[in-house]
């Protein structure tokens, strides 16, 4: 890598780094703001969750399409500062004492609707930072260890909330985002963002753009079945991400809020590792094989977590998901980089990160009606069973196990 991709590469990374800081401090903060501000039910905390985080889920496809052919140097930057307007104004809110349930959900809803546009811009744009081949797959892991990063920096931070207030804080969190969106302005890039002229009308333009990535991804064989393997996995570990972790803490070892923050910041942290140390590494020349050889850690873990429910084991456990999990996430993410074609690099990304989402409600239904039907801890079988089934499916009717290195898109 040369002198001056790595300069660019360090200031994207502390650009992206900067914004899931602050990204990590809202995750905190707002659902701090309407469980202890505003003392919202349990039923209204969940409907307010739901209803922030639905634009992502719905607009990222549509996202990864508009950032394709687009000049992303000056496109970004524009949407990291529409994202630090937010924490502003729920300061506003917050500080004139005209805070409501409505008013909060309204701002995450818009904010979480301009995060989507911005995602597959920051994630193609590595792509002009770093050259493709072994390097940009080593980019592409060193991003992911500094989104986790990042998220456990904001987490701690905001853990000031009750010391010092959130108006403070979340001027802290704008002030943050928009020195990422200078950061992100001045990266200094090594090939040319090719702008395609809009044909027709936006709306047919958009769902044109839309079917080529999915053909694409169809049609490519890496792409397809990283895709599909994400899609599929995704509601297990979602389910028991946003739903198990807590009715563990609840209802096996009467824990409290303390102990739930703890075990997500355990997690992150596991994933953080595991991604510097993949990050440092030479490129793993088998890397279809190495994330199902992760996936078959999930039936240890799992199967631990049913055995000994005990909470320092319990720990321990999730650190070790953590890592197994952010040691899978940066290979598939490296993986993906570097098999889509930079003209479709959006689209593709954006399938990933829906691919991951999209499990998220699925999974804690799923598994809110298992634990409900069979108990916590029996729901948490549902783990190993469907990862077994998941792997040997995979490996039978798939190329995964087999698939090597891959330094140059297909056109």
């Amino acid at each position: 890598m040369s002198t001056s991709t790595h300069a660019g590469l360090n200031r994207y990374l502390l650009a992206q780094g900067i914004q899931f800081a602050a990204g990590g401090m809202l995750a905190v903060l707002f659902p701090w703001l309407i469980t202890q501000e505003l003392k919202e039910s349990q039923i209204n905390v969940g409907l307010a969750q739901t209803f922030a985080n639905l634009p992502f889920l719905f607009l990222i496809l549509l996202a990864g399409a508009v950032a394709d052919g687009r000049d992303l140097k000056a496109y970004l930057p524009r949407l990291l500062v529409f994202m630090a307007m937010m924490p502003v104004l729920l300061a506003l809110l917050v500080a004139t004492g005209t805070l409501t349930l409505l008013t909060a959900t309204a701002v995450i809803f818009v904010l979480s609707a301009i995060t989507a546009f911005a995602t597959p811009a920051r994630d193609a744009m590595l792509s002009h930072v770093v050259p493709h081949g072994p390097d940009l797959a080593r980019a592409s892991v060193q991003t992911v260890a500094t989104t986790f990063g990042g998220q456990v920096i904001g987490t701690l931070i905001a853990a000031l909330a009750s010391y010092v207030g959130a108006v403070p804080l979340l001027c802290v969190q704008a002030i943050l985002m928009t020195f990422a969106a200078m950061l992100m302005s001045r990266v200094k890039t090594i090939t040319p963002f090719v702008e395609r002229p809009r044909e027709g009308p936006l709306v047919g333009h958009l769902r044109g753009e839309l079917m080529d990535g999915f053909r694409l991804v169809w049609q490519h064989e890496r792409l397809r079945t990283l895709i599909i393997y994400l899609s599929i996995s995704a509601p297990l570990f979602n389910g028991m991400f946003l739903v198990g972790i807590p009715l563990m803490v609840r209802d096996i070892f009467q824990g409290s809020s303390a102990m739930l923050s703890l075990l997500f910041t355990i997690f992150l942290m596991g994933m953080t590792l595991s991604s510097f140390a993949l990050s440092r590494r030479r490129p793993v020349e088998r890397p279809g094989r190495f994330i199902m050889l992760l996936f078959l850690t999930h039936i240890v873990v799992f199967t631990c977590v049913w055995l000994f429910p005990n909470r320092n084991v319990f720990a321990v456990l999730m650190f070790l998901w953590g890592l197994s999990s952010g040691a899978s996430m940066s290979q598939s993410r490296g993986m993906i980089q570097t098999a889509a074609p930079p003209a479709f690099l959006g689209r593709v990304l954006s399938m990933q990160q829906f691919s991951m989402m999209a499990g998220a409600p699925v999974g804690a239904l799923l598994f809110g009606a298992i634990a409900q039907a069979f108990g916590v801890l029996n729901a948490v079988l549902v783990i190993p069973v469907g990862v077994s089934l998941i792997w040997i499916v995979f490996r039978l009717r798939t190329g995964l196990w087999h698939f090597r290195r891959e330094d140059h898109p297909q056109a």
